[in-house]
Formats: C-alpha cells, sequence, structure tokens
C-alpha cells in the first residue's frame, strides 16, 4: 500500500489536455492538493500538459514510476497494465467504471486486470474508484475537491462520494482508500495498512462486499485492540444487495452472517445511515465507560423520561447515585424537591444560578463510584443576552478535576449549534443533536472498554 499511499513518482494515463473549472482534472488537482513528487502525463494526443512534458506512452518514461493511475475506456485497461508491468510500475490505479460493476464484458475485463497485475508483481486499486487521498503528505488521486486536513481519521470505503462528502459521512479524514470494485487491493489490504499506521487513531469503513472474510476478520480483531474500527455495512435488503453489485461488482453476502462474524471481532458495527460522523466523534474523543451505569443531569424533567427510555434500548440503566451525591445537590435545591437519578436540577438554578448548579451536580456525579458516565441536558441560550443560562464554561471547569469517565450532552433552545462550540472547546466533552444519539454514544464507549478487556482467544 505504501506505492499507493506514499508514491514518489507518478505516471498519469489518459490526463485530460483540459484544465481549469469543470475539467475534473486529476494532474491539476494533484498538484493544487500539494503534491511535491514527480509527474508524467501520458497522453498520445499532447505534447505538454500545465507547463509539463507529456509522455506517449508509460514505456516511453524512461525513469522509475512508483504509481499509475490509469483514467482511459476500458477496451484499453489490459494494454496499458500490460506496459505498466514492462515498465516495472510497482502499483496502478484504474478509475473509470464499466467493468464488473457493468456487463459480462467487464467483469472479463477486470478479471483480465488481475491477471495481469499477477503476472507483472504489481497491485491494483480499483477499478471505479477515486483512489487515494493522504493529508500527511499532500497526495490525492482525486479528480474530485476533498477536504486537506490532517485528522487521525483513516477512511476504507467502496464509493468515492465518502471521500468527497467525508465531513457528513465520517467528518474529516486524514487519508482515505476508495478500492472500488476491490479487483485485487480490497478491505484486508487497506485495513493492514491503516491499522500500522501512526498517524491514524481510529478507522472508519463503508463496506458493500467483502471479499477475504475470514483474513480480514481475523485482522479486524487484532487492529480493533489498538484502534477503533467502525464498520457501515450496506445492502441488507434484497434490493440493497442487488444494487451493491452494480454500483462497485461485489457481492454484499448474507448481511447477518457478515453482521455477526464482524461484531464478534469487536468493531463497532452501524446498521443506519447518520451514525458514522458520531461513532468516529464519539470513540475519537471520550475514554472508555467501564459499566453501564448512567447519571442524568437535566434541566428538565421531560429529558430525563426519554433518556431513561433510550438508556433501556441500548442496554444501559439509571445508576443509584450515593447518599453523598444527592446531599450535595439537596444542599442548593428546596426542600420539597425530591432527588434521585435523572438529578433535576432546575429548582436549584432558579436559587443559586445556572454555572454553580451545574457545578455542585456535575462534581458529585463524577465522584460517584456508582456513576460510570454521564448525560448532561442543559440550556443553548441566545449569547449575550441570556448568558446566565451558559453552563459551558461551568461544565468544562468541573471536567478538568474529574475522574476519566465519559460525558455527553443534548442541548436545546435557540442557540445550539454555536453553544456546541463552547461545550466541546475542552475535548472532555461531546454534544448530541438528540437525547437518542447521547444514549447510544454511551454505549459503544462502554462496549469499546469491554473490547479492550477482552482476551485475544475470546475475539477469534
Amino acid at each position: 500500500m505504501k506505492a499507493f499511499m506514499e508514491p514518489k513518482s507518478v505516471a498519469l494515463i489518459g490526463v485530460s489536455r483540459k484544465s481549469g473549472p469543470g475539467s475534473f482534472n486529476i494532474m491539476e488537482n494533484m498538484m493544487q492538493y500539494g503534491y511535491k513528487g514527480r509527474i508524467f502525463p501520458v497522453n498520445p494526443k499532447a505534447r505538454e500538459i500545465l507547463g509539463t512534458k507529456v509522455y506517449p506512452t508509460i514505456r516511453s518514461v524512461r525513469e522509475e514510476v512508483d504509481l499509475a493511475v490509469i483514467s482511459t475506456p476500458r477496451e484499453n485497461a489490459l494494454s496499458i497494465l500490460e506496459d505498466c508491468a514492462a515498465s516495472k510500475v510497482k502499483a496502478a490505479i484504474i478509475v473509470n467504471q464499466g467493468y464488473a460493476d457493468a456487463d459480462d464484458k467487464g467483469k472479463e475485463i477486470q478479471q483480465g486486470i488481475l491477471e495481469v497485475a499477477r503476472r507483472g508483481g504489481m497491485r491494483v486499486l480499483g477499478p471505479n474508484t477515486l483512489g487515494v487521498l493522504n493529508n500527511f503528505n499532500g497526495f490525492t488521486t482525486s479528480f474530485m475537491p476533498i477536504g486537506k486536513e490532517r485528522s487521525p481519521v483513516g477512511l476504507i470505503c467502496q464509493s468515492g462520494i465518502l471521500f468527497v462528502g467525508a465531513m457528513e459521512f465520517s467528518g474529516a479524514i486524514g487519508k482515505g482508500i476508495d478500492i472500488g470494485n476491490a479487483c485485487d487491493i480490497g478491505f484486508y489490504d487497506a485495513l493492514r495498512y491503516l491499522g500500522e499506521d501512526p498517524d491514524i487513531k481510529i478507522i472508519a469503513i463503508h463496506m458493500e462486499g467483502l471479499n477475504q472474510a475470514r483474513e480480514f476478520a481475523s485482522l479486524a480483531a487484532r487492529v480493533v485492540k489498538e484502534k477503533p474500527i467502525i464498520i457501515l455495512k450496506t445492502g441488507s435488503s434484497e434490493r440493497g444487495a442487488a444494487s451493491a453489485m452494480t454500483h462497485s461488482g461485489t457481492m454484499a453476502g448474507n448481511y447477518h452472517v457478515y453482521r455477526a462474524a464482524l461484531q464478534k471481532t469487536g468493531v463497532t458495527f452501524l446498521e443506519e445511515d447518520g451514525k458514522m460522523f458520531y461513532a468516529v466523534k464519539t470513540l475519537g474523543s471520550l475514554p472508555p465507560m467501564k459499566g453501564g451505569k448512567v447519571a442524568v443531569i437535566t434541566f428538565s424533567g421531560a429529558a430525563g423520561i426519554m433518556i431513561s427510555d433510550a438508556l433501556e434500548r441500548h442496554g444501559l440503566s439509571l445508576s443509584s447515585l450515593t447518599a453523598n451525591t444527592i446531599r450535595s445537590t439537596a444542599e442548593l435545591s428546596p426542600e420539597w424537591m425530591p432527588l434521585g437519578n435523572p438529578l433535576d436540577i432546575w429548582p436549584a438554578v432558579m436559587k443559586h444560578g445556572a454555572a454553580k448548579a451545574y457545578s455542585v451536580a456535575l462534581r458529585a456525579v463524577m465522584n460517584d463510584p456508582n456513576v460510570d458516565g454521564v448525560i448532561c441536558v442543559a440550556i443553548a441560550p441566545e449569547m449575550p443576552a441570556f448568558s446566565f443560562l451558559d453552563v459551558s464554561g461551568a461544565i468544562n471547569e468541573a471536567m478538568e478535576e474529574a475522574p476519566q469517565k465519559p460525558v455527553v450532552a443534548w442541548l436545546y433552545g435557540p442557540n445550539p449549534l454555536e453553544m456546541r462550540k463552547h461545550f466541546e472547546s475542552a475535548k472532555r466533552i461531546m454534544t448530541y443533536p438528540t437525547l437518542e444519539l447521547a444514549s447510544w454514544s454511551l454505549s459503544i464507549l462502554r462496549d469499546r472498554h469491554k473490547v479492550l478487556g477482552m482476551k485475544k482467544s475470546e475475539m477469534r
């Protein structure tokens, strides 16, 4: 995989002569992205592209080439790959569609690609792929614009849309591998690379079909002990599985068998779109949760009831707070206020202010030996007019002195987006748009703790 992710020289075969907006020129995008290695454009119809000498064929490049990026019609793929093998190119990315994702002729050509690559000692990524991105060395083979943040998140996917739309899917990614049709390089190779990569601390995977399933599961069970792995497996329905075949040319397989096998390895297995972003955010920022007992601090009795229901759905429960914890909050509350868990502190807020009430309550529950994690319900007020309702500063200050337990929050009111930044400024608390997601996030932290405590023999 090093030749794909860290090449010193790249041949761009079939690179467009056009440049500028709307040209989708891989070379132009690569240069703007910051690639510092050598680029050899190959196009028999041009002499110069973007100020760089163009070669008629890969055989005419008389220098060492680590990676070839091939963007030509499928009819030319086999002969071009033969030329790459003859030129001792180490690896190739085949961008275009029309192979196993298309018709019988495409499947035949794709099989031929694999045979040529094996004879020539090459590795192939694709076909039908945007290729790779590496924000740690400024390299990408994408013809679409993508983000450039050095995030510790590695992404493996079977759709280029998740490169382009990474911020919506997983959040910022530092390295990405789009395996496309996976005729050669697949999930196993990509996971092995990212699993050993010191730049990457968490791995997000979008999976349609899976080859080398047994080998992948064994590898995942080892990697997950060092780094969280989150998998969104699509193709659970009969129609979805059929669509996977036409999209990436891979068999989606029996979804329930995959789910059982992958969950056994200790990965976080997702079954719903929209959760990857929050799973990455949770596992990448918060500590594992040692048990399933949760304390809830709330301004709203109704929210407390909703959280109680959500916790039960995710295999968690409300903790029994100690007498010391109850006493700490009771000293701020009216005598008539019954206190328990959820811990409704609104009467205390009315007497002593939001910041003081929340600070006392959070310190108490964080130091409670019966509490494994905390959900905070707080107001997101308009600022600065209602700054007296902002408890973000008090929460972050209390967290500085607190034990390492996960704390998540749900914010309600007119200013949630802005207030989210205040709450998450110290990176000790994460916020979620729904109480359901907040509760679920603690459940995957509980599962993460279990994984870290499991013996290797239990994960085989």
